[in-house]
């Protein structure tokens, strides 16, 4: 195995580490069994084992999957914690330690660009979540006093934890555009729906451009609409945009 992916399987071996004993805190602190942490739990598990084996066969591709399904099924429940709670004044110190959380699958993807499956499943993975709850549908029985909390429901977007796996998404696709393009591996499919207009979706090759392309002209979209005067920052995403725009000509 080169050295590069020596480096990735103990990285990521120590991340899981760290993922593990922050699901044994949790599932403590919440007093009862909870899906998404007994699967986080259990993939960080086989990763573990994976890890403790011949390091040789250890496919960093596998381990990266591993992990980044674990971190999605751990902040997907601390999401609903802090939604349930309507996200209380303390909350903010939470928010950034799920993003630090959430950050660590795109660093080590992003240091491993060379690599198209490690990008391919990365984006995969963050649409996943993006599409795990379906967008509420705005008709005349569905009440509303905010039009701007509407506007982002719709969108399928329910928290800040969304933009930004929005946001990682369409970075991703740059580098994979970038990098990757010619590169894809065979046979891999994924699903490519974003979270949007319905919840269908479909499984085909990636399509970085145009994934990327939808993904973050509905960021700028939202955090220039209904967020804001939250002040998001759109600079990169007009940036990775236009490097879209460039390449499809």
């Amino acid at each position: 195995m080169a050295a590069a992916d020596s480096s990735v399987v103990r990285r990521v071996e120590e991340l899981g580490d760290l993922a593990q004993a922050h699901i044994q805190q949790l599932s403590e602190a919440a007093g009862e069994d909870d899906h998404f942490l007994i699967r986080s739990s259990a993939a960080l598990e086989k990763l573990k084992l994976l890890c403790g084996e011949d390091k040789e066969c250890s496919s960093p591709s596998n381990l990266l999957e591993l992990y980044t399904q674990a971190i999605l099924d751990m902040t997907y429940f601390e999401e609903n914690k802090l939604v349930d709670e309507d996200f209380p004044e303390d909350s903010s110190e939470k928010v950034k330690e799920l993003i630090s959380f959430l950050s660590e699958p795109e660093i080590l993807v992003n240091e491993n660009n060379k690599h198209p499956k490690y990008l391919v499943d990365g984006i995969s993975y963050l649409l996943q979540m993006l599409n795990y709850r379906c967008p509420i549908q705005l008709n005349e029985g569905v009440s509303f006093q905010d039009l701007d909390t509407a506007k982002l429901l719709s969108e399928g977007i329910f928290s800040d934890i969304h933009l930004l796996a929005m946001m990682y998404s369409g970075e991703m696709c740059y580098w994979g555009l970038k990098h990757c393009a010619d590169q894809q591996p065979e046979n891999h499919e994924m699903d490519t729906g974003v979270s949007g207009a319905s919840c269908t979706t479909h499984k085909e090759l990636l399509d970085f451009r145009e994934v990327g392309e939808k993904i973050l002209k509905k960021y700028v979209s939202v955090c220039e609409g209904p967020l804001k005067e939250q002040e998001w920052n759109t600079t990169n995403a007009k940036q990775i945009l236009n490097f879209f725009q460039h390449r499809s000509n």
